[in-house]
């Protein structure tokens, strides 16, 4: 039976469709990506799109004929990431309304599955890793969360959240909605969000990328609105209905070469890696990756 909450959020997303149904204005959206009128609100997109697809996370568990969860995955192996990416409670969960991905520093060493070559013995961080493959998948549109991040300033060293895109047969392009690395004291990356594509992972173009801090706030503090308008010839990123990147074919020429083909989501909480390095003794465990909703517009 529905909860009042979850009541409150139907007639949100209601609203939300009738007013881009209503829209007579098809085109690019405005400056300023949405009506959000206070940082964090859920936002409205601008004329011409409407809500096509979301999650709301308003149900008892993850609905397993859309998001597949990785178990016992060493799937960050690549990145040298160190968690076990796990399905079960302790690391994915819905609460109130909200979907929780946690890192948690076992008491215990962690088996990883049978072919764990990096650590045989078992992993101190397991953490979480959900994805649309196979499921949900679309060739352009309007794909936006609203989320807090655990990069709080001084004890998030070593956390990685991101909300990315990825092609359904793989080869080129990567959208990254947002990624965020934590810090320990001193550290700036607490403070911002990263928004990139990539064509391959082989270097054959660089990635091009923007550091963003966000217009109000930090992404610890609470929670806020990431969104990447895609469309062909070009992509726009958003935080809080403020366009803060933007790459077109004229600044990237390979834009709709890597971007063919439709994509599908992922949602993680990565611990450890390349980038954003080791959890150390100042990084709190457990750790929230916290996710109001997902939400995909198209054009009409």
């Amino acid at each position: 039976m529905p909860t009042p909450r979850g009541l409150q959020r139907a007639a949100a997303v209601a609203v939300l469709l009738l007013l881009a149904a209503c829209s007579s204005s098809v085109g690019h959206s405005s400056p300023e990506g949405g009506a959000g009128s206070r940082e964090g609100a859920p936002t409205s997109p601008g004329p011409g799109w409407h809500l096509s697809w979301s999650d709301e996370f308003d149900g008892s568990a993850l609905d397993p004929g859309t998001w597949t969860v990785e178990d016992r995955s060493t799937f960050g192996d690549g990145g040298k990431e160190l968690a076990c990416l796990m399905n079960r409670p302790q690391n994915v969960t819905l609460e109130s309304g909200v979907l929780v991905l946690r890192a948690q520093r076992e008491r215990t060493p962690l088996r990883c599955g049978a072919h764990d070559s990096r650590f045989p013995g078992g992993r101190d961080y397991s953490s979480a890793f959900i994805s649309t493959k196979g499921a949900k998948d679309w060739m352009y549109g309007r794909f936006e969360i609203r989320a807090k991040l655990p990069t709080a300033p001084g004890t998030s060293q070593g956390l990685w959240p991101a909300f990315w895109l990825r092609p359904v047969t793989g080869g080129t392009g990567e959208l990254d909605v947002l990624e965020a690395i934590g810090g320990g004291a001193g550290s700036p990356e607490p403070g911002q969000v990263h928004q990139t594509i990539w064509y391959d992972y082989d270097g054959t173009h660089p990635k091009e990328s923007a550091a963003v801090t966000l217009p109000k706030g930090s992404p610890s503090d609470g929670f806020h609105v990431y969104a990447v308008e895609w469309e062909k010839g070009a992509m726009r990123w958003y935080v809080d209905g403020v366009k803060t990147f933007e790459r077109t074919t004229q600044t990237t020429t390979w834009l709709d070469e890597a971007f063919a083909q439709p994509m599908f989501l992922r949602l993680n909480l990565a611990v450890g890696g390349t980038w954003p390095g080791s959890p150390d003794a100042s990084t709190r465990f457990p750790a929230d990756f916290l996710v109001d909703y997902v939400r995909v517009y198209e054009r009409a």
